[in-house]
């Protein structure tokens, strides 16, 4: 039983998950421009980035705790206003130290999986660009096409979009992300615009460099109708499901980007997708239960019942459900595609919650792969506390405890001793790919 359990894990890709704006510092986008104006205060919160968890500086202390860590691929993303703060005027120090990132992971022995795109942009994109104007795919695409000259290169994975459909939400939906509008159709606008830019740059990336693999990380729930007995839950939940979990799915297969949910939002546009996605990656933290509403502005209420799945909460409020993981992997694996588990984590200040989390996640994945599920990698979020969007740096999902009072000082927790000793003992290492 245990040849056969390692077998599972042959070529597997043990790694944690980093986003470039969360953990940096020491650098103008268009969310510190948005934390000026104070765009972020709400509900008695007022988050600011600073110099997040100050990795910009100390990335080769970081790598080497990646190093002890056991891990062999790293998650991260690179900043697209440190490459570009003016519009096609290129920041060469910026892509030398992202370089010199890349050719010290590979020195470890640790492939990098490459984020192109994480939430933040230059401040000059939103004024001139916004995603639901089509000029920024023009704009995107020239980011790629230099960080494909540049870096792309040594780089054997590579993700287009982290979580397209959460940020527009964000953005568009919300208002809590620049631009800070509320409109459905420039949502489904820049939502779609987001996939063609996908496919652009797909194409741009695969022209370069044939064998680098190219896919997006969608952030998935588990939806599960809420118990009161009301067909209508039922059916809202279905709708739900669909317009968050299955739409973008759709997409890539049908070439379509189609959404219908009565009274609120009704989208359909062609998008000549033509299944260019080499992987997908999962981003999975909880379950939410769906509850109709007798109103016309939104039919719908989600609720995190956290009783329900008797594993308990986030510090956010998150239910945790760690069978959800298996659900999102079985509903993939009806595309064919590879999938990656791109980030998996919890916000907990209480460390020994952190550590049952990975515990009961990871048990879901040694069953996934023994169903034949094609999983070929987990990134656990994150490697570092850092930033947290809307929450700033309260809300800890690190592996390694960040003392943001007092230089930065870094910290493994007993959790991330947990996932070190795990790796140790299910991994069948391979050279990082050069």
């Amino acid at each position: 039983m245990e040849s056969m359990k390692q077998s599972n894990y042959n070529g597997f890709l043990w790694g944690a998950a980093t986003s470039a704006f969360q953990i940096e510092g020491q650098v103008e986008t268009d969310m510190t421009d948005w934390e000026r104006r104070g765009k972020f205060r709400a509900d008695g919160k007022d988050p600011r980035v600073g110099d997040a968890a100050d990795h910009w500086r100390r990335w080769e202390e970081d790598f080497r705790l990646l190093r002890d860590l056991g891990v062999n691929s790293y998650r991260f993303s690179v900043e697209w206003a440190r490459i570009e703060p003016e519009p096609g005027i290129y920041n060469q120090s910026a892509l030398d130290q992202y370089g010199r990132m890349i050719d010290r992971l590979l020195e470890y022995g640790i492939t990098p999986m490459v984020t192109l795109h994480h939430f933040t942009h230059p401040c000059w994109f939103q004024e001139r660009s916004p995603w639901h104007h089509t000029r920024a795919i023009e704009c995107y695409l020239r980011f790629v096409n230099k960080l494909s000259r540049c870096l792309l290169d040594r780089v054997p994975l590579v993700i287009t979009l982290n979580e397209p459909l959460v940020w527009t939400l964000a953005a568009y939906g919300a208002g809590k992300f620049p631009p800070g509008e509320k409109n459905l159709r420039h949502l489904m606008t820049a939502f779609t615009n987001m996939l063609r830019a996908h496919r652009e740059a797909y194409d741009l990336i695969k022209h370069n460099h044939p064998d680098t693999q190219v896919g997006i990380a969608h952030n998935f729930i588990a939806f599960k109708r809420a118990p009161s007995g009301i067909e209508m839950d039922r059916k809202v939940k279905r709708l739900i499901h669909h317009f968050y979990n299955s739409m973008i799915l759709e997409a890539f297969r049908d070439n379509r980007v189609k959404v219908s949910f009565p009274l609120m939002l009704s989208y359909d546009a062609p998008i000549a997708l033509d299944d260019k996605i080499d992987f997908w990656g999962v981003n999975y933290y909880y379950r939410l239960h769906v509850r109709f509403r007798l109103s016309i502005r939104q039919p719908f209420e989600l609720l995190s019942l956290v009783r329900s799945s008797g594993e308990g909460k986030s510090d956010l409020g998150w239910e945790i459900y760690s069978r959800g993981l298996k659900k999102v992997c079985r509903w993939l694996a009806s595309t064919g595609k590879p999938i990656y588990i791109t980030e998996n984590g919890i916000a907990a200040q209480d460390d020994s919650l952190r550590l049952r989390f990975i515990a009961s996640h990871l048990e879901m994945l040694d069953e996934i792969l023994r169903e034949g599920h094609p999983v070929k990698g987990y990134y656990h979020w994150s490697l570092l506390d850092n930033y947290e969007w809307l929450e700033g740096t309260k809300a800890r999902f690190g592996l390694y405890h960040v003392d943001f009072d007092n230089g930065y000082g870094r910290t493994l927790k007993p959790s991330g001793g947990f996932y070190r000793d795990h790796i140790k003992k299910h991994s069948v290492y391979l050279p990082a790919t050069e």
